[in-house]
């Protein structure tokens, strides 16, 4: 993938490289600034102010006035908003005026400390910027900040103080205490990256030892492409939070972590472990502990930074300041053994997690998700255990589309929202017609890959898909282009990059709509509708990745070859899409051995079924499904047959195949009474049962004829079987069919 140029900071050997970059004055700041933002009261009724800052409800005043600040102050801010504009985001008019307001307060508790007062947001780090401005809310209200405080006003000083740290400090990127991609292009990020407008806080992380190092491992897989953005966000937290926590509760305070490593890290490694199987998940309202999946991630990013570190101690000792790191040897490589680590595939009890939705499910989820699109002020009525009940609709109707084409298509949902705004590409020689088969390919829909690199990108999707899309675009047309700013006065706005964008900070059309935007009206959706599946369990369907096991276990049920599958859903190696297949493995089995088998002449096969199963493969040779029936032939060997299966001794079948016999057989003796006319007519002779084509359809005929019989007097009862390739769909007991939603909405343009 490509990635954003960056500053040589980090080699690729861990040693920090010499920035190159001199230090930014306000003044500089200020002289970039056009004439229209080169001001410190901004006018809320003008343009670009009116709309850069966020008004409360209520809100009388006209103007942001900033002019009681320090001059440079007033000028790095100046700045700062001038960079909102552009990036198109906001910011909320009454966090600026709380801030101008507490810097008075501030300068003049320091003044009475004998400090000197400030004069740049960069004079003090941004700890001590919140500190202070607590201090000052107390003294000039003469009570502690309510919880308000910091969630209304202090995002807006370490997103100010981000962005200039990032635009004037001369330091290497990643030593800033926030890491703000948007406003530092020096942090390497993938050209498509869902998260890449979020800014990292490294703020209160103790000791220091550990907050350095950590950010400098990050930053080195960051610029090495080891590390992608969303991995740093979630590493943050396993070594920031989780084992900051770990060294505060056992009073570790030195990087080797004990006094005698040889001897005592293993014990110190096991208690980590246990802290975090112990440990409380961070969410609230979340299962009591943390996942299997991610207790596992946490020690094996663990050992892996300390490999890390053990294996540049000398640069960390330069780099770092910190001499301890020295001191590492070789069991900080070796944290837990190889029976230690946690499964991070493995469920609970070992039982197999129901990744895939059940086509009931599915569909009940499909004919409610017009909820989403609802307008606010309306309502729908929706059956909730058995009780009719009004649903609020919730406004937003690119989650209806985004969830419909990850329905579809299989896709992982960032790869749906980081779509082009144009994603459908025709397929060269194919003109569809209005009369085309529904579940025909009609195009090509390309997408960002945003997890295998170099995997690939595109998919031929059905009209209903392109339909979707199209009424996206219309839509993004209708709504979000006239209320764009235009990349230069006078001009109009040209779309936005991508096909499903963000509501909010994004007047720019630069940021994609938020994976976790789209999760939480989900959430919020399931908790109202109580869905639940053929157990009786509530379904949570905002985990959207099982709508990518549910078309992958439905193609894999359909007897589509594992290569193609593994085509679809963009997998490197046919090891990672048989993680999907082995969800059908029982069911398969089960299925397989209930069937009595015939072979060509219509006799029961001697094979024990047991036998059949494993000698078909099912799990693994998807290729051996045959459309009525299957193939029993080894599979070193190929099929030069063509599709003579019915007089094949390795063909078998069972009484689930009638209608295609039936089918077959018919299709068989209306081809040679067509083949006889032609014959007729080109030669002036009736054709003979001798031809070489009439006699061998004529040994099909027979064995279909034969098969047919055996099957219909079989005393077995008739049930549900597997499918083959290209055969109706029929029921298999326990297990997902194939997606039944009624796209017929999307289905006409």
């Amino acid at each position: 993938m490509t990635r954003r140029p960056v500053l040589g900071v980090i080699g690729r050997d861990g040693r920090a490289a010499v920035s190159g970059r001199q230090p930014v004055s306000a003044a500089a700041l200020w002289a970039q600034l056009p004439p229209v933002a080169a001001r410190t009261v901004f006018p809320l009724g003008e343009q670009p102010y009116a709309t850069l800052f966020y008004r409360r409800p209520g809100e009388s005043c006209a103007v942001v006035d900033c002019s009681a600040l320090p001059q440079a102050m007033g000028w790095e801010l100046a700045w700062w908003l001038h960079t909102l504009v552009l990036g198109g985001e906001r910011v909320t008019a009454a966090a600026v005026r709380r801030w101008t307001g507490l810097v008075a307060g501030i300068n003049q508790a320091r003044v009475q400390r004998a400090q000197p007062p400030v004069g740049s947001f960069l004079d003090l780090p941004l700890a001590d910027w919140l500190s202070a401005a607590r201090s000052a809310y107390a003294a000039d209200t003469g009570q502690l900040p309510p919880p308000r405080f910091a969630h209304a006003y202090e995002p807006m000083l370490r997103r100010l103080h981000g962005a200039l740290v990032a635009r004037c400090d001369p330091a290497e990127w990643w030593r800033a205490q926030i890491w703000d991609p948007t406003h530092d292009p020096r942090i390497p990020l993938r050209e498509h990256e869902a998260t890449g407008g979020a800014r990292l806080s490294f703020v209160g992380i103790e000791p220091r030892w550990l907050s350095d190092a950590v950010r400098w491992f990050l930053a080195v897989g960051l610029q090495s492409g080891v590390h992608t953005w969303p991995s740093v966000i979630s590493y943050r937290t396993h070594l920031g939070t989780y084992f900051a926590e770990f060294l505060d509760a056992n009073g570790i305070t030195t990087p080797t972590l004990c006094a005698d490593p040889a001897n005592e890290l293993r014990t110190v490694a096991l208690r980590y472990l246990e802290h975090v199987r112990t440990r409380p998940a961070i969410r609230p309202g979340r299962s009591a502990g943390l996942s299997a999946q991610t207790i596992g991630t946490s020690q094996s990013l663990l050992a892996r930074f300390y490999t890390f570190m053990l294996d540049h101690r000398d640069e960390a000792v330069e780099i770092l300041d910190e001499p301890r790191w020295a001191e590492l040897n070789e069991a900080h490589a070796r944290l837990w053994r190889e029976g230690e680590l946690a499964h991070r595939r493995k469920s609970p009890q070992g039982k197999p997690t129901p990744n895939y939705l059940e086509p009931t499910v599915l569909s009940a989820i499909a004919e409610q998700l017009d909820i989403l699109a609802l307008p606010t002020d309306q309502t729908k009525t929706v059956v909730v255990d058995g009780q009719p009940t009004e649903v609020t609709g919730f406004g937003d109707e690119q989650a209806m589309r985004a969830y419909l084409l990850a329905m579809l298509t299989g896709r992982r949902i960032n790869e749906i929202l980081l779509m082009d705004f144009q994603p459908i590409d025709p397929i060269v020689g194919l003109n569809p017609t209005a009369d085309v088969d529904p579940d025909a390919f009609v195009a090509r829909l390309h997408y960002q890959q945003t997890k295998i690199a170099g995997a690939p990108n595109t998919i031929l999707v059905e009209q209903a898909v392109v339909n979707i899309v199209t009424e996206q675009q219309a839509w993004i047309r209708q709504h979000v282009l006239p209320t764009m700013l235009p990349a230069a006065a006078g001009a109009s706005a040209a779309p936005p990059a991508y096909l499903f964008v963000a509501a909010k900070r994004n007047r720019r059309g630069l940021r994609p709509y938020h994976a976790n935007t789209l999760r939480h009206r989900l959430g919020r959706l399931a908790a109202q509708l109580q869905i639940r599946d053929s157990t009786g369990a509530l379904v949570d369907f905002q985990r959207t990745h099982r709508l990518r096991h549910t078309k992958a276990t439905e193609l894999i049920n359909s007897g589509v070859p594992l290569h193609v599958v593994q085509r679809y859903l963009g997998h490197r190696s046919p090891e990672m899409t048989m993680i999907y297949a082995a969800t059908l493995a029982q069911t398969h089995e089960r299925e397989f051995l209930r069937l009595a088998k015939v072979g060509r002449d219509g006799r029961a096969l001697d094979l024990d079924p047991a036998d059949v199963y494993e000698l078909v493969q099912l799990d693994r040779r998807t290729d051996r499904v045959l459309p009525n029936g299957v193939c029993l032939l080894p599979p070193t060997k190929r099929c030069d047959k063509g599709n003579a299966c019915a007089r094949c001794e390795h063909f078998a079948t069972d009484r689930s195949h009638l209608p295609e016999h039936h089918q077959q057989l018919a299709a068989t003796l209306e081809l040679i009474e067509q083949r006889k006319s032609q014959h007729l007519h080109r030669t002036g002779t009736p054709m003979t049962a001798d031809n070489v084509w009439l006699d061998a359809r004529l040994a099909e005929t027979s064995s279909l004829q034969l098969i047919i019989t055996s099957l219909e007097n079989e005393t077995t009862k008739d049930g549900s079987a597997l499918r083959g390739a290209g055969a109706p769909a029929r029921a298999i007991p326990g297990s997902p069919q194939p997606i039944s939603i009624d796209t017929s909405r999307w289905r006409n343009p």
